[in-house]
């Protein structure tokens, strides 16, 4: 088998990524064959033995499932406050995944969970431009104006954000449904993008993380993702290597 770099190795053994690996090999807690590992050291994962605070570690097989995360649930595995959490909705044999993003406490739709480090990070950073695309109800309906300043991108932390497609899909008496797609995951970033210009969210839905689409999932169930979906996935895991 080729060799792979350390970190990456790391990040394919189970929750944690490629920079938290750099954090536990900058400070000495990682081995290679018995020797202290440093940042850049490659290995064969057939041959070499990688110890972890002196206990070897081994990569996983690779889960990677599709959940719809119904409202008033948290996209943590604990939550200090006793809420219902998505870990609350896994079977048994899908202990070892974690979500790729997250949603808020009160929105729902898609979640993407894996064990696989590498893929949540190229998934989740914004440098590879992952749409994800949410269909939100806000009050009073969104006009044009307010359409186009969220497109353009709303600053938000002192940041602006990166430009969006905004579509409104339908109307009623009291507001809009719009369909939003952003390339990044800013904390409240739709909630906040909407009170910019003057809109109230009422309810968010995710119906899709790049290929994988919600489809007909109903809250609360989990599938597993089909061939192409996973494979299109891990085409863009290729990328981020390559880059």
């Amino acid at each position: 088998m080729s060799k792979v770099r350390i970190n990456r190795f790391l990040a394919s053994t189970g929750a944690i990524s490629r920079r938290k690996a750099d954090e536990l090999i900058e400070h000495g807690r990682v081995s290679i064959n018995n020797e202290k590992a440093l940042l850049g050291d490659t290995l064969d994962p057939d041959k070499d033995v990688v110890a972890l605070d002196g206990k070897t570690v081994s990569r996983q097989n690779t889960l990677l499932v599709a959940m719809y995360k119904p409202k008033y649930v948290m996209t943590t595995m604990n939550d200090p406050q006793g809420r219902p959490c998505i870990k609350d909705l896994l079977p048994e044999q899908l202990q070892g995944v974690f979500p790729v993003g997250r949603l808020d406490f009160d929105a729902e739709g898609l979640l993407i969970l894996t064990n696989d480090g590498e893929l949540s990070h190229s998934l989740h950073h914004p440098s590879f431009h992952v749409p994800k695309v949410y269909l939100v109800k806000v009050i009073p309906r969104a006009t044009l104006e307010a359409i186009h300043r969220m497109e353009a991108g709303i600053i938000l932390d002192g940041k602006k954000t990166l430009p969006a497609k905004v579509l409104e899909e339908h109307y009623v008496s009291e507001g809009s449904y719009l369909q939003i797609t952003l390339v990044q995951g800013l904390k409240n970033q739709i909630k906040r993008m909407a009170a910019s210009v003057g809109l109230r969210v009422e309810s968010i839905k995710r119906i899709s993380v790049g290929p994988v689409v919600l489809k007909r999932m109903y809250p609360g169930q989990i599938r597993e993702l089909s061939p192409s979906e996973e494979r299109s996935l891990y085409k863009i895991l290729k990328k981020h290597k390559k880059t």
